[in-house]
């Protein structure tokens, strides 16, 4: 039976979040070493807080648990497929995907490149691992945005499936226990369509081909290879349209995965998730800005650049960035998080985690919440977020110009004590600490 496995127990969930905090934050005598990570799960009793564990410490916490149901196993009847859009430096040409090509740098790169697999940029910007259980018909999914994991053909419990090299930066993660195996290939189907993942590590079942009820997992694991979504491949082909599905976790909770791909051209969290959920929304992405990667813009050049009334511009090593963009209909607004100030989150003893907090440039996170009306001037609403308003979206997707040429997306769901635990950390300011 595979589920996901809950962070202090290890006993079956319906679904966790964590969010892990970027190296050398707080104060000066609690400076975080960047595997630190704040937990919550489905029960919904508990509310976002610190966890006792570290990552890739040990036998413990909820990815530990999780992902030490597949690695190793012998079990003929469970399969997965693990995707990250930057290949593990310990694969060997056995862990590519069937209809992928082993290709492998050579001596005459950078050094820290040298024989290490060679990832292909057109494939989704996306991570994750989707297993399933045949004899118990059980299957999770999680999405995460950590390069290379989980990596393969290493001792000690594959360094508990967290590396010391992605200390650095803050991570979030999302698994969910799914409905069954059926629900499994509906979002293997979205995968392989729109997302168009780096797929490695594969294995599958048997009775999992071509031709069996669960041919969207077989086509999936045989890997994907997109075309170069330039802008020559824009002028000679559609636009492709995304998709919005709902699935089911197994206990029942409804989830939307909000998907497109590198030939939609357009910008996912204004012009996708946004209008599609009708709120506006407060994003934590990567932004960096760089000679082909600038901050997208609505105006495609029939109109100036359409920034909300609340925007400012913050710079970062000479370059700016704007923080509040609106929809080409002027309808739905997204506001982009500067700053995560966790002063209102405990640690497992109830002790408030004052002092720790970090720029967006220190986090490689990609996340979402609905804004409250009450910010958009309609103070004719109840105090707490009502349950029908409150969306939470975790995402692989970054608000970048680059990624509008890559596929990847959103899982969005109704939590409220999740979306105040996020509403609490999340700061919108000119200031970058």
């Amino acid at each position: 039976m595979l589920t996901a496995k809950s962070d202090i127990s290890a006993e079956n969930v319906d679904w966790w979040f964590m969010y892990k905090l970027p190296h050398n934050i707080g104060p000066s005598s609690q400076k975080t070493t960047g595997n630190e990570y704040l937990y919550y799960q489905s029960c919904g009793e508990q509310p976002l807080a610190l966890s006792p564990y570290r990552l890739g410490t040990g036998e413990n916490g909820a990815l530990y648990h999780t992902l030490k149901q597949l690695f190793p196993s012998d079990d003929a009847n469970i399969g997965w497929i693990n995707y990250n859009d930057e290949y593990p430096y310990s694969m060997t040409a056995d862990d590519f995907a069937k209809d992928v090509k082993p290709a492998f740098y050579g001596e005459n790169v950078r050094e820290k490149d040298r024989n290490h697999p060679i990832d292909n940029a057109h494939n989704g910007h996306c991570k994750g691992t989707l297993a399933f259980d045949l004899t118990s018909n059980t299957a999770f999914w999680l999405s995460h945005s950590t390069p290379r994991i989980p990596g393969l053909n290493l001792d000690n419990d594959m360094q508990y499936f967290y590396p010391e090299y992605a200390y650095q930066y803050a991570q979030t993660f999302i698994c969910i226990s799914l409905e069954d195996v059926s629900t499994a290939d509906k979002i293997a189907a979205v995968l392989a369509e729109q997302h168009e993942p780096q797929v490695f590590g594969v294995h599958l079942p048997e009775a999992v081909t071509q031709d069996s009820q669960y041919a969207n997992l077989w086509r999936l694991a045989q890997g994907i290879n997109p075309p170069a979504y330039t802008k020559s491949f824009a002028e000679h082909h559609p636009q492709k349209a995304p998709a919005d599905i709902e699935f089911k976790s197994k206990a029942g909770k409804i989830f939307r995965l909000i998907a497109k791909s590198g030939a939609w051209y357009d910008d996912f969290w204004i012009n996708l998730v946004g209008p599609k959920l009708g709120v506006d929304l407060r994003v934590e992405t990567w932004r960096r800005l760089t000679s082909t990667a600038n901050l997208p813009t609505e105006d495609k050049g029939d109109s100036p650049s359409d920034y909300g009334k609340q925007d400012f511009v913050t710079t970062y090593k000479g370059r700016e960035y704007h923080h509040e963009f609106v929809d080409r209909d002027g309808q739905d607004i997204v506001d982009e998080i500067t700053n995560v100030d966790l002063q209102m989150i405990a640690d497992s003893e109830g002790n408030q985690l004052t002092g720790f907090n970090w720029p967006y440039t220190k986090d490689h996170a990609k996340w979402a919440i609905s804004e409250e009306k009450d910010d958009r001037g309609n103070t004719d609403i109840e105090d707490e977020q009502p349950e029908q308003d409150a969306w939470v979206c975790i995402a692989d997707m970054n608000r970048m110009s680059s990624q509008e040429k890559r596929g990847g997306g959103a899982i969005c769901f109704h939590e409220t004590l999740l979306w105040q635990g996020l509403n609490e950390i999340e700061r919108i300011s000119g200031k970058i600490t």
